[in-house]
């Protein structure tokens, strides 16, 4: 009697679990969903010169210029080695329910890489930010990439620099609002300032842009298919660098800058193909060269008008679509055009006196489950020179730097 009791409650225990399943499979549950993710990774890196870098080498710009010692050594023509294992990654998201009708998602992510190069190894937040998303149009509040730093277009290269200064690199507080129609989409960004600043007369900060009142604007238009993506933007953003002269008079004196950029991305069987171009005003919170500079001042009050610098930038990867082994090359160049205004003052900007930097690198990895094995050679030359009044460099001498990089990585 027991062995037939104890059946029956099995074979009812086993109706109702699969009821239950059929029920959640039908009835969305109303508890969010909290998803993990991120990295380990460990690098070593060589390089042949010393260079204008963050997080104590880890993040190279370009090659550093030639100064000589009493007996005309160049005393940076010195390399380097280290290793880090600084940028492991975690993030969190978490779905749930619909909002006014929108799905719903919060994001949030962070690394190891400090907010400055004296907090390396402190955690430190990369993006955390909530995405409303509708049918034809979402609505992303928080920190994220920068507009003109678009994720689809991210270069296929294993520096931490991801291809800065050509491909621009900013993570900036917003509110950003796309709409999509078909295979066109259009965004609209207000975005503010916090880790990545622009410099002025106190130094690299975002007291500038806050000051201003007005926030940096930008717009784009895009065309998404599955083997195209391309578009263009552009970017407005006004400066205002100090509030009161030298005389102590009260100022509003501001800079205006703008940025235009044209992207393509092309997928074909064998390659994926990626290029941007960049002309602007004032990027140097992109970690792009450029800036402004002075370019009056009243000899009574010491108020001040600013002129914006003007660099353009473009770059290149052409990486292979293998599953196991992938190859990659990417090039990138861009050039200081100095300012349409005499320049009468100081200047504020990242390496004004650099004329133009190229840089050339191939990239190999190797895929194993969750393992990724990954070796680059990065070359970049900087060409330094003297400021004419206009800011254009003159008279330039190019100077290399070598780097080889090594990467062993666990994702999750």
């Amino acid at each position: 009697m027991k062995i037939v009791f104890l059946s029956i409650c099995m074979f009812l225990t086993g109706l109702l679990q699969a009821y239950t399943q059929e029920v959640q499979k039908v009835v969305p549950s109303d508890k969010p969903v909290l998803s993990w993710g991120g990295f380990v990774k460990a690098e070593g890196i060589y390089d042949s010169r010393q260079v204008v870098e963050s997080r104590e080498g880890y993040l190279l710009l370009y090659p550093k210029k030639v100064v000589l010692d009493r007996n005309g050594n160049d005393i940076n023509a010195h390399g380097s080695f280290n290793q880090y294992a600084m940028t492991a990654r975690l993030n969190a998201k978490v779905t749930g329910p619909d909002v006014l009708g929108a799905k719903t998602l919060a994001y949030i992510e962070g690394d190891f890489t400090g907010a400055s190069g004296a907090e390396n190894n402190s955690f430190r937040l990369r993006h955390a930010y909530i995405k409303l998303k509708w049918n034809h149009a979402s609505l992303l509040a928080g920190q994220y990439w920068h507009p003109i730093n678009i994720p689809e277009m991210l270069p296929s290269v294993l520096a931490l620099n991801t291809g800065a200064p050509f491909h621009p690199y900013s993570r900036q507080p917003q509110f950003r609002f796309d709409i999509a129609k078909g295979k066109l989409n259009a965004m609209i960004a207000l975005t503010a300032q916090r880790d990545y600043v622009n410099n002025g007369p106190a130094g690299a900060s975002s007291a500038y842009l806050r000051n201003s009142i007005v926030p940096n604007l930008d717009g784009q238009l895009q065309f998404v298919s599955s083997k195209l993506f391309a578009g263009a933007g552009i970017d407005y953003k006004r400066l205002t660098p100090r509030l009161i002269t030298d005389s102590n008079y009260a100022t509003k004196a501001s800079v205006n800058c703008f940025a235009y950029t044209a992207f393509i991305m092309a997928k074909t069987k064998f390659l994926d193909i990626k290029m941007q171009w960049v002309y602007g005003q004032g990027l140097s919170d992109h970690t792009v060269m450029g800036g402004y500079g002075i370019s009056s001042t009243d000899p009574r009050t010491n108020e001040q008008t600013y002129s914006p610098l003007n660099n353009l930038t473009g770059w290149i990867t052409v990486q292979t679509t293998g599953k196991t082994w992938q190859g990659s090359l990417f090039a990138g160049y861009t050039r200081a055009l100095g300012s349409k205004e005499t320049i009468s003052g100081p200047v504020f900007a990242r390496d004004a006196d650099i004329d133009y930097v190229y840089r050339l690198s191939p990239m190999i990895s190797f895929t194993k489950g969750k393992l990724v094995l990954a070796a680059e050679c990065e070359y970049t030359t900087a060409a330094y020179g003297k400021l004419d009044t206009h800011c254009k460099v003159t008279g330039s001498t190019p100077v290399s730097n070598t780097r080889l990089q090594f990467s062993m990585g666990y994702f999750y």
